[in-house]
């Protein structure tokens, strides 16, 4: 009866866990000092997360600001970020593109990095 009892509660436990798990993608981005590293959802539609390595370490963002210019011209998504020392970032994501651009916060230095 216990034996019963434990296999229907791991499987029960299982399929819950199964329900609530969210299918990600992830794409990296290199340039010549740093890389990006972008976790988004299942359909591509939003960044969740946003990572920038330094010296072979991750370190994540905090997304701050989303905006969503799929309806102009470029399309795609440009998202503000600040590292844990306050400074931020822009990140320009284009979905069917295979580079981002990231601009410093007053968007007089930018980077072009590609997808690996």
């Amino acid at each position: 009866m216990k034996t019963i009892f434990s296999f229907m509660f791991a499987t029960m436990l299982f399929f819950a866990l199964q329900s609530n798990a969210s299918a990600q993608q992830y794409f990296t981005y290199d340039g010549d000092t740093f890389s990006v590293l972008l976790k988004a959802n299942s359909a591509n539609t939003q960044v969740m997360e946003v990572s920038f390595s330094d010296k072979g370490e991750w370190h994540k963002f905090n997304i701050i600001d989303f905006q969503d210019l799929e309806s102009t011209g470029e399309g795609g998504f440009l998202y503000t970020v600040k590292d844990g020392k306050g400074d931020k970032y822009h990140v320009d994501y284009y979905r069917s593109q295979d580079y981002i651009i990231v601009y410093s916060n007053d968007y007089e230095t930018q980077w072009t990095l590609y997808r690996r």
